[in-house]
């Protein structure tokens, strides 16, 4: 096998098929980018939860109302299942592909973006419960 046939098949696995078969599985569209949904999702959406948060309080103040800060917490713990789903999902598929490098690396891959995603999950956590306790308009109205 020369090097360029070598690079093409680089970005291909093997899995195995219900008769045992081994059968080639490209890791390329929606799938070579699930491990990195686990990385970047639940981090943005922490960040997004922290910023537009921030940016929010004063206009949430003078509205009186704290439904849209509620509004925002949902949907940047939303965007952190999504990163978590898709890191779980990697992980189930790093258990079918061959070869054990791909399989390793893709794993590997998928428990970092488990972690980051549950760090910002909680992150974003302990941003929101405090403001049952904490009057967030205190000294800004």
């Amino acid at each position: 096998m020369s090097k360029m046939d070598h690079s093409r098949n680089a970005d291909r696995a093997v899995k195995d098929t219900k008769d045992g078969e081994l059968e080639l599985a490209r890791q390329e569209g929606f799938e070579a980018f699930t491990p990195w949904f686990g990385w970047g999702l639940a981090p943005a959406a922490w960040a997004l939860h922290q910023g537009v948060g921030y940016a929010m309080v004063e206009w949430l103040c003078g509205l009186g109302e704290r439904w849209p800060y509620h509004a925002l917490t949902v949907f940047a713990v939303c965007l952190c299942a999504a990163g978590i789903a898709a890191a779980i999902h990697a992980l189930r598929r790093s258990r079918h592909i061959r070869p054990e490098r791909s399989a390793a690396r893709m794993r590997m891959m998928a428990l970092v973006g488990l972690m980051l995603s549950a760090a910002a999950l909680g992150g974003i956590t302990v941003e929101y419960v405090p403001t049952f306790w904490i009057d967030t308009c205190k000294g800004i109205v």
